[in-house]
C-alpha cells in the first residue's frame, strides 16, 4: 500500500488490487501518470474532483480518507445479497497474465466487470489474474460457488 496526502486527505493505493482499467488516469490525467515517479501528485486536482474519481476507481485499489471525518465506504449498509445480473452465464474470452474485477454485488452496468457500482454495498469485486488465453463461461447470477465462473446456479433461482 502506498499513501499520498494533500492537506487533509489521504489517497491510499493498493497496487495489487488494481486491475489497470485506467480510469483514474482518463478521468484525471494530470493527477494519474504512470510514467512519472512518483506516479500520483495530488496537487493537480481540488480534493472533491480526487473523491469523485476514486469513488469511480472499479476495483477499490484507489480509496481516501480525510482528517476528521468518516469517509470508510465500508460503514454503509450492507447488501444480503448480490442483484441478479442476468440467468444464464456470458462467455468472455480471457487473456493470458490480464487482471479483471468480476462484479459480485450485480449492480454493475458492464457486467460481468465491476464498474464501481459496489460502493457502499458491503460487497467488492473479485479480482483475479488470467492463467491461460480461454473462453470462460462468467456468471450473471451472481451466486456461483465458483466465482466468477459459472456453475450452473442460476438454474436452481
Amino acid at each position: 500500500m502506498k499513501e499520498y496526502t494533500k492537506g487533509n486527505l489521504t489517497v491510499v493505493w493498493e497496487p495489487g488490487a488494481c486491475i489497470h482499467a485506467a480510469i483514474c488516469v482518463k478521468m484525471l490525467p494530470n493527477v494519474y501518470q504512470p510514467g512519472k515517479k512518483p506516479w500520483i501528485n495530488l496537487d493537480n486536482a481540488e480534493q472533491q474532483q480526487l473523491i469523485d474519481q476514486i469513488n469511480a476507481c472499479p476495483s477499490g485499489a484507489l480509496s481516501y480518507n480525510v482528517k476528521g471525518e468518516n469517509t470508510n465506504l465500508k460503514t454503509n449498509i450492507k447488501m444480503e445479497k448480490p442483484n441478479v445480473a442476468g440467468t444464464s452465464p456470458v462467455i468472455i474470452g480471457l487473456e493470458e497474465g490480464k487482471n479483471y474485477a468480476w462484479c459480485s454485488c450485480g449492480k454493475s452496468t458492464n457486467q460481468p466487470w465491476c464498474d464501481g457500482s459496489h460502493k457502499g454495498s458491503g460487497m467488492s469485486p473479485v479480482v483475479f489474474k488470467a492463467e491461460e488465453s480461454k473462453k470462460r463461461a462468467m456468471c450473471l447470477c451472481k451466486h456461483s460457488a465458483s466465482k466468477p465462473y459459472c456453475d450452473g446456479s442460476h438454474s436452481k433461482l
